[in-house]
């Protein structure tokens, strides 16, 4: 398959709508009605309404990656905005600030940035107490 086509996966779990496959390189901004597997190289904006696979091969460089769920076992330099969950397989690196309601990170993953969690919920900050200053 080309840079970008469309594959029905036999899996029920995943329906892939597009690939860019090991080889290709794709630079611009891609936007994705459904879900997208990188296992080529990506250069700039992307934005999927569905599931973002990124393969162990698969490398995305970009400023913003906005999607549903990602599963990532490549690299990804860049921010990953996610409207669910971002999982990170052993074999990812991530260098970027991740938003997500969930976020998983296998042991032996690379992750250098921070991390937002939930669903737009605001973190809950208070004075510390008597007790927890006497702690210190």
């Amino acid at each position: 398959m080309g840079i970008l086509g469309s594959k029905k996966n036999n899996d029920p779990d995943e329906n892939l709508d597009s690939l860019i496959g090991e080889g290709s390189v794709f630079s611009g901004e891609l936007s994705v009605k459904g879900s997208i597997r990188i296992d080529g190289r990506l250069e700039g904006k992307l934005t999927t309404t569905g599931h973002l696979t990124v393969g162990k091969k698969g490398v995305i460089i970009s400023p913003t990656i906005n999607c549903n769920t990602a599963h990532i076992a490549g690299s990804v330099k860049g921010d990953i905005n996610a409207k669910e969950q971002v999982y990170l397989a052993s074999t990812a690196r991530v260098e970027g600030n991740i938003s997500s309601s969930s976020l998983v990170i296998e042991e032996g993953a690379y992750f250098h940035g921070s991390s937002i969690m939930g669903k737009g919920k605001k973190p809950i900050l208070t004075e510390p107490t008597e007790s927890q200053e006497k702690e210190r």
